[in-house]
């Protein structure tokens, strides 16, 4: 009786070990996986997608919402904004090089 249970206590060690190691390949081939060109590309692809879906998204809610006015009148004002500063970054080039002459 007590060589049944000892095999049977060496065949369970044996299956936990084979598992183990099973679970060690299986994530060293996912790491090799990864690490693929076309999976890095796919993985870019994908997170590209979500993005847009959300976008598409947000810009649904906000048509429902009303806030889509706001977001054109808050680019409007930013596309205002940066012209004014490239409009002063260039008047200030242009002083510089009145100076230097």
């Amino acid at each position: 009786m007590a060589n049944v249970k000892q095999k049977a206590a060496r065949t369970l060690r044996r299956a936990q070990t084979a598992g183990v190691q099973a679970k060690r390949k299986g994530v060293q081939l996912a790491q090799q996986l990864a690490k693929e060109p076309v999976v890095r590309k796919a993985q870019k692809e994908a997170a590209n997608i979500s993005d847009k879906a959300a976008a598409l998204a947000s810009k649904v809610a906000d048509r429902v919402t009303g806030r889509a006015r706001k977001r054109k009148r808050a680019k409007v004002a930013a596309a205002a904004a940066a012209g004014a500063v490239a409009v002063a970054a260039a008047v200030g080039v242009g002083l510089a090089r009145k100076r230097k002459r």
